[in-house]
């Protein structure tokens, strides 16, 4: 057994004869499972951040408490207490055993020592300051003779002399006494001398040449150092930590008791970081290394892009748009979505606070977007009126008040397969998302070195997508978007998908759609998770400082992916694992499925197959997934039975209302009593009574109608009078039936009374039947539509309804739509039990076939069953599969439909395969490219640190397409063969009817 252990010495511990003499083992490898089962909704994890569970042998033996005292350090430490507060006491005094003369010099009296150095001994004044010429942040103290108290060495004497080497000092120094440097361990006051010869450079360039980054050009004051900038942004990256709380962090380390506060240069620290931060950025992207420097950038330039996405000139083949075969691997996703958290208040101004990257990196240019939106707002007309259900994200989105808001959040495109921010892709949102504003930024960033063939993914592409290209033939022509209007697909992620109606959930589905893979389109969502931490700073920030700091964690997340993605392996086996397991599969099963059809249904399948290839290659054909078969309404049957009354001259009239008529107004009573009954319960304790009044002026309407449509009863149902003298008898004198509680005696209820024949009533009893069984599917249509708003809106709740005024507002409504889910479940429940007890007196079950007893657990909507079969299994709800009539029809259909998912669920997996098989080769040639880029860049500049920089970013882009191509070369190895690891004789593109 090998153990790690902490070498602490335990008095109490026990320790194994057979470790005694062991040498410690290896750290265990990085078991990344945990991690990477979350990747999908954290895939920005930086790994190496992200500390190692120590896996020893002892873990396999039992319970913690088995364990030896040594795995549990935390516990040793608990019987060391005592020691170690002795020792951190000891440190407030000269350590023991020293002499008082200087540690140095033994010539003077040691009354310094310095807490930022490792030895503590204490020095003389001249020796400290002599031994801190190079570190002059280091923070000392002086010994009182009873206690140490704070100085600095500065108060020493010390004088940091800049433009000179180490140990000279200027004949002509220009000295300031109380220079401020913000470093990372405090903010110091310091004494700066500046170099004032004749050879002397700027006062600032001295500063940067020291690292140290001046507040000003003109004669600075302060200045803050280059670690404690790299500090906070990295740590502003990970945390999302605002500058307030850092910088303020620093002035506790200072001066923790507010005695002695630091100067305050809090917002001179702001003014260095957005500057810091966008050098950084111009540094990195080679703006140092071009001919035209900082003044010849291109729009978007400053932006990591997805190497893994497909990028012309960079990392497709020749030719790649003429290959039709595989041109589809060469399709970009594109994912569209707002965020209303990242919301940012009206503070300043444009021209107070402009942005330093203007339109170069991740937000689109302000003024330009402006200037667009002044020209083409009045032009493009308002939003049409929605077809579908989730467009109402708009209108709810500008239910948000912008009082107070210069923008109710932000809209943004990123890469829909592998979330990353895409160039000119993000721009501040007013009131919602409108259309002129999301066409904006999405037309911008197809600008930037887009394929001919895409894929967008948008929660509201069914209506966004309708008149695009209307509303583009009005834009300017740098909003013109190369790519053919039939080269587009738009798509609605697969978690907003069920909030959508039927039709748009069988034509934009990814489950559906060739060529696309296993992508959800949720990229955008889980990128949002790593942003909205930000909102508490970015609220309160300046236009401009807004969109800088957004753009700096823009690109640092898309910098971890491509680190990630280059360096992590088992990453890649994590996305590459349910693909490869899961193809063999899925094939297997369409297989054998469309086998077991062969034998009856095989001219069927070609038909199918011929539909299916029309729809994919134009997808205005009918659509195969959608039923064309619909449930007859309550009113068709209304029609039907009154047109067979008019046919059917034998059959005697006996009223002047038919047969028909009288048992559909019976059944309209049936609900009015219903809705009368929910009207009386929902009176509370404190109704007004003008409320009483309406509600009792209902009950006398539906009193009068009961009455009138008793005496056309007597007609038609005459043994129910018999019915109605009993309950007259049995009830008290003077008791009146309340409206609600008058029986209705339908023939469904009087046949088990023996107060109807069948035989003598079968035309009243089939008439309800048929009414009954259209009641029944139109309430499953209104169960189902509840349920579609329920699922969107919770994702509205989670999404735009922040803050006690909008949550209480969301619960409102969803306890609204939750009153109305059960209404419709308790309908449907009573028309059932009707149902089965006249189908049962005319012998008729055949509806019992789309038609099922609807449990507690029957009521949920599409986006409840269990996520991880929705894709292959889809254990759905038996209520959002019964919406066909039954018969021959009925069943050819049923069995299209599963033949054509069947099928999908086979090619997307197929998909799959081939496109994580691309992407690793692009990613390859993506790194390739950067390094050959920055060879170039070498040689164009003759300033030596630009040409070292040049090189190191080289041989960083060149390592980790090493490490790429020898990791991947082992799991491209397990990528199943073309036949889906089935007989390699079966032909798999002509049974998947693959079309290249």
């Amino acid at each position: 057994m090998s153990v790690r252990t902490t070498a602490i010495p335990i008095a109490s511990a026990s320790v194994p004869s057979s470790l005694e003499n062991e040498p410690p083992s290896p750290p265990p490898a990085f078991d990344s499972s945990t991690l990477l089962s979350g990747m999908s909704a954290m895939s920005f994890l930086d790994p190496d951040l992200v500390a190692p569970a120590e896996v020893t042998d002892s873990d396999a033996q039992g319970t913690w408490w088995d364990r030896p005292l040594g795995d549990h350090p935390l516990l040793v430490w608990t019987s060391q207490r005592e020691q170690f507060l002795e020792e951190v006491l000891r440190l407030e005094a000269p350590i023991s055993g020293t002499s008082g003369n200087c540690h140095r010099c033994d010539a003077e009296q040691g009354s310094y020592r310095c807490v930022s150095c490792f030895n503590g001994r204490l020095l003389c004044q001249g020796c400290i300051v002599r031994e801190h010429n190079s570190t002059p942040l280091h923070k000392v103290e002086e010994w009182t003779g009873i206690y140490f108290k704070k100085t600095s060495l500065a108060e020493l004497g010390l004088v940091m002399q800049l433009g000179h080497r180490l140990g000279t000092k200027c004949v002509l120094p220009a000295v300031i006494k109380s220079f401020v440097v913000i470093d990372v361990d405090g903010v110091h006051t310091v004494q700066m001398a500046f170099c004032n010869c004749t050879q002397s450079i700027p006062r600032h360039v001295q500063l940067l040449q020291s690292r140290l980054w001046p507040a000003t050009t003109i004669y600075p004051q302060t200045a803050a150092t280059f670690r404690v900038l790299h500090l906070f942004q990295v740590l502003s990256f990970m945390s999302k930590v605002s500058a307030y709380e850092f910088y303020h962090t620093l002035a506790r380390l200072s001066d923790n008791t507010g005695l002695h506060p630091p100067p305050d240069r809090y917002d001179t620290f702001l003014q260095i970081m957005r500057e810091w931060c966008h050098l950084r950025t111009l540094k990195r992207f080679g703006r140092g290394h071009e001919t035209g420097g900082i003044g010849g950038m291109s729009p978007g330039e400053l932006v990591l892009r997805c190497p893994a996405c497909p990028h012309p000139q960079v990392n497709l083949p020749n030719g790649f748009a003429a290959n039709l075969e595989k041109r589809w691997l060469y399709c970009l996703f594109l994912a569209v979505d707002a965020n209303f958290r990242l919301r940012r208040l009206n503070v300043s101004s444009e021209e107070s606070d402009p942005s330093l990257n203007k339109g170069y990196a991740y937000f689109v240019e302000e003024e330009a977007f402006r200037s667009h939106l002044e020209k083409y707002g009045k032009i493009i007309a308002a939003e049409e009126k929605s077809t579908c259900n989730n467009h109402d994200a708009v209108k709810l989105a500008n239910s948000r008040g912008g009082q107070g808001a210069a923008a109710t959040g932000v809209g943004a495109v990123v890469c829909g397969r592998h979330d990353m921010k895409r160039p000119l892709s993000v721009r501040d949102l007013q009131k919602g998302e409108r259309y002129i504003n999301m066409d904006y930024f999405i037309l911008q960033t197809l600008s930037c070195d887009t394929p001919p063939d895409l894929v967008i993914s948008y929660d509201i592409a069914c209506q966004w997508h309708k008149n695009l290209f209307v509303r583009i033939s009005k834009y300017p022509s740098s909003l013109q978007p190369h790519q053919l209007e039939k080269n587009i697909l738009y798509l609605v992620p697969k978690f907003h998908l069920p909030a959508h109606v039927l039709l748009c959930r069988n034509n934009f589905s990814f489950n559906f759609s060739a060529k696309v893979g296993r992508t959800d389109g949720e990229a955008p969502e889980r990128g949002w998770a790593a942003t909205n931490a930000l909102a508490n700073s970015t609220k309160e920030m300046g236009p401009g400082s807004c969109r800088d700091t957004l753009d700096d964690h823009f690109g640092d997340y898309n910098w971890r992916k491509i680190i990630i993605m280059g360096r992590r392996s088992d990453f890649m086996l994590y996305l590459c694992s349910d693909p490869f397991s899961a193809r063999s599969q899925q094939v297997a099963e369409f297989i054998s499925y469309e086998d077991a059809l062969q034998e009856k249904h095989s001219e069927a399948i070609r038909e199918w197959r011929i539909m299916v290839l029309a729809w994919e290659q134009d997808r205005k054909k009918p659509n195969p997934f959608a039923p064309s078969l619909r449930p007859v309404t309550e009113n068709a049957v209304h029609l039907e039975l009154a047109r067979e009354e008019k046919t059917e001259t034998h059959f005697e009239i006996r009223h002047d209302i038919s047969p028909s008529e009288f048992i559909a107004q019976g059944l309209q009573l049936e609900e009015a009593q219903v809705r009368l009954l929910a009207d009386m319960n929902g009176l509370g304790i404190h109704s007004t009574d003008l409320q009483r009044t309406r509600v009792q002026q209902h009950a006398n309407r539906i009193a009068r109608k009961i009455e009138a449509w008793i005496e056309v009863q007597k007609v038609y149902m005459p043994r129910t009078t018999l019915l109605r003298t009993r309950d007259d008898d049995s009830r008290a004198p003077g008791v009146e039936v309340h409206p609600s509680k008058i029986p209705l005696y339908l023939p469904s209820h009087a046949v088990r009374l023996n107060a109807i024949n069948v035989t003598t009533h079968k035309t009243i009893l089939e008439d309800e039947r048929r009414l009954r069984l259209a009641q029944a599917h139109d309430t499953l249509g209104t169960l189902r539509d509840h349920l579609l708003l329920k699922s969107y809106l919770v994702i509205w709740r989670q999404r735009f309804s922040q803050g006690q005024r909008y949550g209480t507002k969301a619960n409102t409504l969803m306890h609204r739509v939750d009153t109305k889910i059960e209404a419709d479940a308790a309908r449907y429940r009573r028309i059932y039990a009707a149902l089965e007890v006249v189908s049962t007196r005319l012998n008729q079950h055949e509806w019992k076939s789309g038609l099922s007893p609807l449990k507690t657990e029957d009521v949920r909507g599409l986006s409840s069953y269990n996520e991880a079969e929705s894709e292959g299994h889809r254990t759905l709800s038996w209520i959002w599969k019964t919406n066909l009539q039954g018969g021959e029809k009925g069943l050819q259909e049923a069995l299209r439909i599963e033949w054509c998912k069947s099928r999908a669920r086979a090619q997307r997996y197929q998909e799959e395969c081939e496109l994580l098989a691309e992407e690793m080769r692009r990613i390859q040639a993506t790194f390739e490219y950067y390094r050959d880029l920055w060879k170039g860049r070498e040689m164009r500049t003759s300033l030596p640190g630009a040409k070292a920089y040049a090189l190191r970013q080289a041989a960083l882009w060149s390592d980790l397409r090493t490490s790429a191509a020898v990791q991947w070369s082992e799991l491209l190895a397990t990528l199943p063969p073309a036949s889906g690891g089935l007989d390699p004789t079966i032909d798999l593109d002509s049974r998947l009817c693959i079309v290249t």
